[in-house]
């Protein structure tokens, strides 16, 4: 199959899955997700992505009672029945099925819904163009909940502006990227905002500074400014499928390309960890 779809027990191709109208998913969206990398059929850090999915139920108070091996077993099922080798999952649990009103409801049970589809990996040469915007979210970014609209408002003015992403920033302090991370290279240290509210602590951004430090570059998770940014010897993109990303142009004006032999060095020692842990042939 191209892609497939599951709710609450039931497989089906994406595009034909039906969910109830009163999942408060639809009307509040009041429930949390995760994305996953799926190479060969193997999942690529799973351990941290369900970590952090259980810290965002917690938070919601979603009593999201299948365990992570249960929960293991239906995304293993679901990634199977796609033919890619290369996809991307998403799963999302939603407080229940309920008459809309907004206090919690009683007695439902919490909807499991998973998608995945054949998505490659990004490509790691080509230098990307980001727009700058004001970071309008809500206080709780290190929460991956379905409230992101924010995100789809700035990631559509960037794909109309002819850029790969948008960067968030409050009052001059870059916060991240609508839908990932940014890390910063200035004079051989990698560094990136830390992993407070106001960002998503990124899986990827978290095993970059963590193969940075291996690799004895240092590391410093202060935010930094649009003006530091913009005399940035690099700047990378992190995500699910962006391992690095390059940016060459912010709001159209030329930037970095200033330390490319380590840019590259990190993409290319996270690729090789990327596929060590999904043991690749």
């Amino acid at each position: 199959m191209e892609n497939i779809g599951y709710y609450n027990g039931t497989f089906a191709p994406m595009e034909q899955l039906m969910i109830p109208a009163l999942d408060r998913g639809v009307y509040f969206g009041d429930g949390v997700y995760e994305a996953l990398r799926v190479e060969r059929h193997r999942f690529f850090a799973l351990k941290e992505h369900l970590s952090r999915f259980r810290a965002s139920l917690d938070f919601l108070r979603i009593p999201f009672a299948m365990t992570d091996e249960a929960l293991t077993e239906i995304l293993q099922e679901a990634a199977s029945r796609v033919d890619s080798d290369s996809q991307q999952l998403y799963f999302q649990v939603t407080r229940g099925t309920s008459t809309r009103t907004h206090s919690f409801p009683e007695g439902v049970e919490p909807n499991l819904m998973i998608l995945s589809r054949a998505v490659p990996l990004a490509d790691l040469v080509e230098y990307r163009r980001v727009v700058v915007l004001p970071d309008t979210r809500w206080g709780h970014c290190n929460i991956k909940s379905l409230n992101l609209i924010p995100g789809v408002l700035a990631a559509q003015i960037a794909k109309e502006r002819g850029c790969s992403e948008a960067v968030f920033h409050r009052e001059g302090v870059v916060s991240e990227c609508s839908s990932s991370n940014l890390l910063m290279l200035k004079g051989g240290v990698l560094r990136t905002a830390p992993a407070d509210e106001r960002i998503l602590p990124g899986v990827t951004r978290g095993h970059f500074l963590m193969l940075a430090q291996q690799l004895n570059i240092p590391v410093d998770e202060t935010a930094f400014s649009l003006e530091e940014m913009m005399a940035a010897d690099e700047l990378m993109i992190t995500s699910t499928s962006a391992h690095g990303l390059p940016v060459g142009f912010v709001d159209d004006k030329p930037v970095c390309g200033r330390d490319k032999t380590l840019l590259r060095r990190l993409q290319m020692v996270y690729r090789e960890f990327f596929w060590d842990s999904v043991g690749k042939d």
